[in-house]
């Protein structure tokens, strides 16, 4: 469910995509200093606006109050459990994609224990290939190398089990109206908050896979107009929340849930996503894409709930049907 299998996967660079200028305004930025354009065409100084970088002349400066990470202070927060899984802390300035870059990784070598974020994404992907928007040290963007040693069939329901492991984090760093939404976004008051994407490197047991979160935490106002959905941010209610202290906590929580998963499979996480799903009892209509050469459906009923292998469950005018895909809209 909601995973891709990648083989030999490779990217040529960090920020695959990106001009060595850009990439060098991005280092100087993030060590708080300015950046001279010189160096940059037009198109890229106005692509910088897009990052939420502030122009002015011939220079770029980080917007006021912007909250660096701190690669000391997540490892000066993290859990004991946590310390003893990791094995690597690999934090950028910027990169294309945090989960195409493990991903590759992952072709050359083993990648449990691995944790990968930087201050912006020049290539951030969310589920079905949409773009994650990622402004220039607003977002929190990280992705996480896991060996499951559970079969493949059960790995399916690991972005629900990621979903409340980040809702745990939240609310523990004080969020309140914290949802979740079938199969892999966290909602703030019915808005889009954090997603989910995991995709799948390894089949065999232990099944090796890339978790990757993507967190709204000060930018809803700059994105909300480039996306179909509709957006919230930490920073809606929590003032000047900390990026590097949500960051540990999220690791915290998804290593965790993770191991928890690895010992005691969905169940241990099933009754604690329900009573968090957004769309639990009321109607809805779930959208199914295209496959092959068959055509798309698009099924109303009502969410009874989630199966024991992650699945939603629907009653519909059909009987009590179960969706390992597809996208879930209220019915209006």
């Amino acid at each position: 469910m909601n995973q891709r299998t990648t083989t030999g996967q490779r990217v040529s660079a960090p920020s695959e995509g990106t001009s060595d200028a850009l990439r060098r305004v991005f280092d100087q930025l993030a060590g708080k200093r300015s950046a001279l354009l010189s160096a940059l065409s037009r198109e890229e100084t106005m692509l910088l606006t897009d990052y939420g970088i502030r122009v002015s002349g011939d220079r770029a400066d980080l917007e006021d109050h912007v909250d660096l990470l701190s690669s000391a202070g997540v490892r000066a927060s993290l859990r004991p459990e946590t310390v003893a899984w990791l094995t690597d802390l690999d934090m950028r300035a910027h990169i294309a994609s945090t989960n195409t870059t493990l991903l590759a990784r992952a072709s050359r070598e083993r990648i449990d224990g691995c944790v990968l974020t930087a201050e912006v994404q020049t290539g951030g992907r969310g589920r079905r290939g949409r773009q994650w928007l990622s402004p220039f040290g607003k977002n929190l963007a990280v992705s996480l190398g896991f060996a499951i040693g559970r079969p493949l069939a059960e790995v399916g329901a690991l972005s629900l089990v990621v979903g409340v492991a980040v809702r745990r984090a939240l609310v523990g760093a004080g969020l309140s109206g914290v949802e979740l939404k079938w199969p892999n976004d966290v909602l703030l008051d019915g808005r889009k908050l954090a997603g989910i994407l995991i995709e799948l490197v390894r089949a065999t047991e232990p099944v090796e896979v890339v978790v990757g979160i993507g967190v709204n935490v000060g930018c809803a106002g700059a994105v909300g107009s480039r996306i179909d959905q509709p957006v919230a941010d930490v920073a809606e209610q929590l003032d000047r929340p900390s990026r590097t202290a949500l960051l540990a906590d999220i690791v915290n929580y998804v290593v965790t849930a993770c191991r928890d998963f690895d010992r005691r499979g969905f169940s241990a996480f099933r009754d604690e996503w329900q009573a968090a799903h957004r769309h639990q009892g009321q109607p809805v209509i779930v959208t199914q894409p295209a496959v092959g050469g068959a055509a798309g459906q698009t099924i109303a009923g009502t969410a009874l709930g989630i199966a024991a292998d992650g699945s939603l469950r629907v009653d519909t005018a059909d009987g009590v049907r179960e969706f390992n895909g597809g996208e879930v809209s209220v019915r209006e």
